[in-house]
């Protein structure tokens, strides 16, 4: 990319370059759109790369990018037995060089602040960037920030947090520590990536004097020989807050430190774990939801709802952390949901307020259960992928996503991932 600050065109912009953001990013490029990518940290990948959270959730049933990218780690050797726990460092590489081989102008370092909007229609974004303010301008643009900020700075309706008093999912910074005794990192959790039953692990935490805020801690084993701890939840912290996130991130830093003293105090071989890292962002599981065209709702959850424009099929049952410490600091599911594979449609993915603006991941249409459901990993994947396609076809069209018929999409989509998988596949 150009480094004056001058204005630059492009078919697609993207907002935001975690899972959601490259899939858009890369599916975009691939259907013959021209694309910046742009990224506040200094890596592709959020919450898998900045975030360390290591582990991909409802990848199973994702075919395109999702498959694609698990097959570069596993020629990598970057993957553990339990096939979607990562080594952070080596999912860095795959995406840089999955993006810069589509020809993708990615932009890190750079926060989109203002968005421009003309007749219902995003003109163009202003970034931060180191050198000053820069102006981009684009056809189509979709918002992959995970906390919907490009859709809220131009002017989209949007949701946040649980009807009933607005309180969101707690955040959780991630860590990885070396010393796990090999005995229990061979260990296979049942029903989990963890090398430890959850509870069990929270049982010996507790009896070396230490009892973490997040009452489900997790150990997952990795395929470099660390371990990535989750054990911290931050209660009533808004996303979307500056003063909300330093709070959390140095309250959760702490804790970590306190973990890793008491997982050295318990017996048998732990005296040797030591913290290597925290997580550069700390996870948030959840901001704004921003209005589309269609609202994913409990219902769907429940009763495995099916759509003739479906991108993608959640699998990911409801994963609704206690929002606040005195209702578990758990899991919560009071009223025991039982959910059903369900469709994600495409109408969700459409920005209702502005016309030209696609979302994926976690900050797509729909309520706060659901949510909590669909904003795993892979289904962010899956809906950048299909928010990818949609905006390069406006773009060339000169059109709305509104306008497009939804088979288009849905036929482009498939045609990208046959000539994926024929890409892979040896001679």
């Amino acid at each position: 990319m150009p480094s004056d600050s001058s204005l630059f065109d492009y078919d697609v912009i993207v907002g935001g370059a975690g899972p959601a953001g490259v899939a858009a990013a890369l599916a975009a490029s691939r259907a013959g759109a021209s694309v910046a990518l742009i990224e506040p940290q200094n890596a592709l990948g959020g919450v898998w790369t900045s975030g360390l959270l290591s582990l991909i959730l409802d990848a199973g049933n994702k075919p395109g990018i999702m498959e694609e990218i698990r097959e570069a780690l596993i020629t990598r050797s970057a993957v553990a037995d339990h096939r979607d726990l990562y080594d952070a460092e080596a999912m860095k590489i795959v995406l840089d060089e999955l993006c810069e081989t589509a020809g993708i102008d990615i932009l890190l370092h750079s926060k989109i602040s203002e968005a421009v909007v003309c007749d219902g229609s995003i003109t163009e974004v202003i970034l931060e960037c180191k050198e000053g303010r820069r102006h981009i301008s684009a056809g189509c643009f979709i918002d992959c920030t995970g906390d919907g900020d490009l859709a809220a700075r131009a002017g989209c309706g949007f949701d946040l947090g649980r009807e009933k008093d607005g309180l969101t999912q707690p955040l959780t910074l991630m860590a990885l520590v070396a010393g796990v005794p090999e005995n229990i990192r061979q260990q296979k959790g049942k029903g989990t990536a963890s090398c430890l039953p959850k509870l069990a692990f929270l049982d010996m935490l507790c009896e070396c004097g230490y009892e973490p805020s997040y009452r489900h801690p997790s150990l997952f084993p990795l395929p470099n020989g660390l371990c990535a701890l989750m054990a911290n939840h931050q209660y009533e912290c808004s996303a979307l807050n500056s003063a909300d996130l330093t709070k959390a991130t140095l309250q959760a830093r702490r804790e970590i430190h306190q973990t890793v003293d008491a997982m050295r105090r318990i017996p048998g071989g732990w005296d040797q774990v030591r913290l290597v890292s925290t997580a550069a962002h700390i996870g948030i599981r959840e901001g704004r939801r921003i209005h589309g065209e269609y609202r994913v709702t409990l219902e769907d959850v429940i009763t495995g709802a099916r759509h003739p424009d479906a991108i993608a099929r959640c699998t990911f049952g409801l994963d609704i952390h206690s929002p606040s410490l005195k209702e578990g600091g758990a899991i919560s599911n009071p009223d025991n949901v039982q959910s059903l594979p369900y469709d994600i449609p495409l109408r969700a993915l459409i920005a209702r307020d502005c016309d030209n603006l696609l979302m994926a991941g976690r900050c797509i249409s729909g309520d706060f259960d659901a949510h909590s459901s669909y904003r795993v990993t892979g289904n962010a994947v899956a809906t950048g992928e299909a928010a990818g396609i949609a905006a390069a076809l406006a773009a060339h069209q000169k059109s709305s996503p509104k306008a497009l018929p939804f088979m288009d999409v849905l036929d482009r989509l498939e045609t990208l991932r046959i000539r994926e998988v024929k890409t892979r596949s040896p001679e």
